[in-house]
């Protein structure tokens, strides 16, 4: 007997999360931007960065342009003095710049960065962030093919991605087996395109009207209850679903202390340590209580 497809019969719509629910880091990000960073800082200026600097000064840039500039520079416009960049690009690239900047003041007091040696880190990274040719920035979390597969044995059933990201996505998802239109799954709404960011239940709506249009057997419209979204931030991904009207199941939930107090208001058999564990659940015959 199937139990997998009797524990999902009611949804004909499941969407995913993607950093740290299909998607990981294949190196702590610290590492890897020390490596471009001092790639191109120590041959210019005889200066090098530490990776426990980096890490923490990205920690402190990424809050400070979040609060500033929310879903990466969404609808911002550019100042008379700026190019046209693409909003996020643009978000990106300060970001980088702040980063290489403030460790570079935190670790030697060096406040004489070039600007334009400035934006060709940022710019290499961006590239490396969203091409990946070396394999070093993206890779699949365990357990991803299998269950997407088996997913998509069911042919009334539409699959997408829910994220808090910018337009290069459908790229990245590309480049790691998860190919947008249909082959994998059927659509991706990232909060660039959608406006908002998750828990807003907007970008929740967003992605019902985009299955709707897309479901794969006709029917009646797919209504919020008949809609999963798993993900791994209590407050973004469960959260913003369940108030949406869907449902929601969490994997991986870093473990901090925010996380934990959410945690305590969440049913414990919505929680899963990775998809593996999910699947597993799924195949079991005790119904999974909604």
């Amino acid at each position: 007997m199937n139990y997998f497809r009797n524990n999902l019969c009611r949804f004909r719509l499941v969407t995913f999360d993607v950093t740290d629910t299909l998607l990981e880091y294949a190196v702590r990000p610290e590492r890897h931007y020390a490596q471009v960073i001092n790639g191109m800082v120590e041959p210019r200026l005889g200066l090098t960065l530490c990776e426990e600097q980096i890490g923490q000064s990205f920690g402190r840039c990424f809050r400070s342009m979040k609060q500033q500039y929310p879903n990466f520079g969404a609808g911002r416009k550019p100042a008379d003095n700026e190019s046209n960049d693409e909003s996020w690009r643009w978000w990106w690239r300060t970001l980088v710049e702040r980063v290489v900047v403030d460790a570079a003041a935190t670790c030697s007091n060096r406040h004489d960065i070039p600007p334009a040696l400035l934006r060709n880190i940022a710019e290499q990274l961006i590239d490396d962030y969203t091409y990946d040719g070396k394999r070093v920035c993206w890779r699949q979390r365990p357990g991803v093919d299998e269950l997407l597969a088996k997913l998509r044995q069911s042919p009334s059933r539409t699959l997408g991605i829910v994220s808090n990201f910018d337009p290069r996505l459908e790229i990245i998802l590309r480049n790691n087996g998860i190919a947008p239109g249909g082959q994998v799954v059927d659509f991706v709404v990232t909060s660039y395109e959608a406006g908002v960011e998750k828990p807003d239940s907007a970008i929740f709506e967003t992605a019902l009207r985009r299955a709707n249009r897309l479901r794969r057997s006709g029917g009646p419209e797919i209504e919020p209850s008949e809609a999963l979204h798993i993900g791994n931030l209590c407050r973004e991904d469960y959260g913003g679903a369940r108030n949406a009207g869907w449902c929601a199941l969490l994997v991986n939930v870093p473990p901090n202390d925010k996380n934990r107090k959410l945690l305590a208001t969440i049913p414990n058999e919505h929680v899963f340590t990775g998809l593996p564990e999910l699947q597993r659940r799924l195949d079991e015959p005790e119904p999974l209580e909604w």
